[in-house]
């Protein structure tokens, strides 16, 4: 996690570490642990720490968007070159949580399906923070001008995918862009928000690294790999969850 919320709050603080330490009953080596990496440090062990700080800690639940589930899926799936554009140790932790996710045959195989299901399902695009949802035109044109003027990388995915791989079109096309909020912006003129997926006919999201790595273009419109098409089709829901199983089904 690198530096952590804690870390400011104790370098803010004027309690030494052995007095925070004292006060929150632990060793001063974990409060400098946990000053560098909170992410291995027991819930207790925080609350007690944010409490001798003058703090509490709170935890909350929200729907997973991890880019790297997907990459995982995808490296899983044959897409090897993705190692080359994300820390190995975080890519291996979700090929791991797959690997649990899913249950293998005798043979020790996973079922295609059901590991994109799985992936789908942790990476959504629309859980993703910055996620824009849009009402209005889908079709490639008006989306890759928008691509265009805003001259970020971008590329397209759901909808756009399965239509560029021969399925129906589906209904919700994901946008991809490193400006999430500037190509939202761009869409205004012919787009209105919205605030359910199934209401979307774009979902412009903002994008992982690994999102554009082995994307391609056809006929001015960039496109992400086609398991990751089918990826952010299926967690998008409805029609065009049904065509991209469908779809993956034949692989």
């Amino acid at each position: 996690m690198g530096r952590s919320i804690f870390g400011d709050v104790i370098a803010r603080s004027s309690a030494t570490k052995s007095e925070l330490a004292r006060r929150a009953d632990v060793s001063r080596t974990t409060v400098l642990s946990v000053t560098v990496d909170q992410s291995r440090a027991r819930v207790d062990t925080l609350r007690e720490l944010a409490l001798a700080l003058g703090y509490d800690l709170v935890i909350e639940l929200e729907h997973a968007s991890d880019p790297l589930a997907a990459a995982a899926a995808r490296v899983m799936l044959g897409e090897s070159d993705l190692r080359a554009t994300v820390d190995d140790r975080d890519l291996d932790a979700w090929i791991a949580r797959l690997t649990r996710y899913v249950d293998a045959d005798a043979d020790g195989r996973l079922d295609t399906l059901d590991l994109l299901t799985e992936a789908a399902g942790v990476s959504a695009p629309h859980h993703r923070a910055g996620a824009v949802l849009l009402s209005g035109r889908n079709d490639t044109d008006r989306l890759v001008s928008a691509g265009r003027a805003s001259g970020v990388e971008w590329a397209l995915s759901g909808s756009a995918s399965l239509e560029a791989l021969g399925a129906d079109p589906g209904k919700t096309v994901v946008f991809w862009a490193q400006d999430a909020k500037l190509v939202a912006e761009l869409l205004a003129g012919t787009h209105r928000r919205v605030k359910t997926p199934t209401a979307a006919d774009v979902i412009v999201a903002p994008a992982h690294p690994t999102v554009f790595a082995g994307s391609t273009t056809i006929e001015d419109v960039n496109l992400v790999t086609p398991v990751q098409g089918v990826i952010d089709a299926i967690a998008t829901g409805g029609v065009d969850r049904e065509i991209a199983m469908t779809l993956a089904g034949s692989w």
